[in-house]
Formats: structure tokens, sequence, C-alpha cells
């Protein structure tokens, strides 16, 4: 049973391999572009500082306030609005919505220029479980903070690998050497 269950698991690895999966940012890590990030943040929106501080230092990405990359966080909404009522004309169903406005610089050079990002979440609401609702919208705005800070990763991401193409292709125009003239 051993051997059949050993052999299964072989299998299922090796097709797995076989199809070209791999883990998100794995073949191409962050850090060798952006091996440190002076992180600046406008306001006190203290756990969404923390979810990307995690985020970041998950990528291996060093915070350090003397590095050449500034990842600044412009500014942070947190909105609460009711979506729908119910019968008796009070909230029925909230929605949350964040919005954060980033950028990043390298130096005087802006790598990405003021980016929005918008996260929205809802919830129904009863006031019979006031006390799990209220539970529930933390750990929607937690949600909300860690799937923001994965969506900065994503755009340091596509802008360490343009950046990558683009020295590539400059070593390439540097050894093709040029034919003479007719």
């Amino acid at each position: 049973m051993t051997m059949i269950r050993c052999s299964l698991i072989l299998i299922l690895i090796s097709l797995v391999s076989a199809c070209g999966f791999h883990l998100r940012g794995s073949e191409r890590p962050i850090s060798k572009t952006f091996s440190s990030i002076h992180l600046v943040v406008s306001g006190n929106d203290q756990s969404f500082q923390s979810a990307l501080k995690s985020t970041l230092q998950d990528a291996d990405i060093e915070l350090n306030d003397a590095s050449i990359n500034r990842l600044e966080i412009i500014n942070t909404r947190n909105q609460r609005r009711t979506a729908s009522y119910s019968s008796r004309a009070k909230s029925a169903e909230f929605e949350l919505i964040k919005t954060i406005t980033f950028r990043v610089t390298r130096e005087k050079e802006e790598l990405i220029a003021p980016m929005k990002l918008e996260a929205r979440r809802s919830y129904l609401y009863r006031e019979t479980a006031a006390v799990g609702k209220a539970e529930e919208e933390i750990l929607l705005k937690q949600e909300m903070d860690q799937d923001l800070a994965q969506r900065i990763l994503l755009a340091l991401q596509r802008t360490a690998d343009r950046q990558r193409e683009q020295s590539q292709a400059q070593e390439h125009r540097q050894e093709v050497p040029l034919e003479a003239a007719p």
C-alpha cells in the first residue's frame, strides 16, 4: 500500500513539474533588482504598513532608509458604505473599500508613476450577530491589506522584469557587431 502511495505521489509531482507549474515569483526573484527599499508611508494606517512590510520581507527585500529605491505610499483611504437595506430600512449589507496610491523611484528616476489600487469586500450584517460581524469586518480589512500589499509587490516584479529585459536588450545590442556597409 505504501509503495502504491509513493508511486502516485511521484507521478503527481512529475506531472505538475512537466506542465510548467512554478510558484509565483520563484523563477525570477525580485530581490535581485530591489535588494533594498526605503519605505515611506504618509498617514498612520498601521495595519496596512505592517502587511506591506511583511510582504516585502517575505520577498527577501530589505527595508533600509539608506536605499536608493524608494517606495512611497502617498495616500490610503478607507470607506465603509451601505450596499443594501433590509425591509425595515436598516443596513443589511456593507461594502468596505480601501484605496491606496503609491509610487516607486530610484534616485531621481520614477520607476512607477503614482498608481492607485483599490480593494473591495462586502459582508452581510445582522444586528443579532453584531460582535461576530465586527470581527468579520476586521478580518476583511486585514485581507484587503494583504491583497493590496501583494499587488504592490506584483507591480515591483513587473518593473524589475522590464528593467531586466531592457538591460539584456542593451547588452545584446553591444555584443552584435555592426556590419560594414558595402
